[in-house]
């Protein structure tokens, strides 16, 4: 394993290092109300990670929120793999990475007034094309209770 990159999770309270280098992968399994969310990661090594929330729904994601999370594992990946080689862990020292989801896009349709004139509409603000953490069904950012 080459140049090995890892990316810092708050795990159980506490950040922790999860290899990123062979990653083949991604799979998230929501859960309802009283059970733990996973987030499973394969490896080419033929091993695997898996998150799991706590059994809980202010802690856990649902069913349809998996794709979302997959997809902000997967940036994180991203991320962490256009890193020079040797800042082999993303982010930096004291921080722990967010799983990030990307921002909605709409389509902008130019309103049109009376006989056809064009309307003045304020732009999007900036806020609105940003990522957004990925939260759990409380409302607040996902964390992992656990690693294995």
């Amino acid at each position: 394993m080459a140049n090995a990159k890892f990316i810092r999770l708050l795990v159980g309270g506490a950040p922790t290092l999860i290899n990123i280098t062979d990653v083949t992968t991604v799979v998230a399994v929501g859960a309802g109300a009283a059970q733990a969310a996973t987030l499973r990661i394969s490896y080419a090594s033929g091993g695997n990670t898996l998150l799991t929330t706590a059994a809980n729904a202010n802690a856990n994601f649902l069913v349809a929120g998996a794709p979302a999370v997959v997809q902000a594992f997967w940036n994180i990946i991203s991320e962490a793999i256009t890193q020079p080689w040797n800042m082999p862990i993303l982010p930096a020292n004291g921080q722990s990475a967010t799983l990030m989801a990307p921002p909605v896009s709409a389509a902008v349709v130019a309103p049109v007034g009376p006989a056809g004139s064009p309307v003045a509409v304020s732009n999007p603000t900036f806020a609105s094309k940003q990522s957004s953490p990925v939260l759990n069904q409380g409302g607040t950012p996902l964390v992992f209770a656990s690693a294995v």
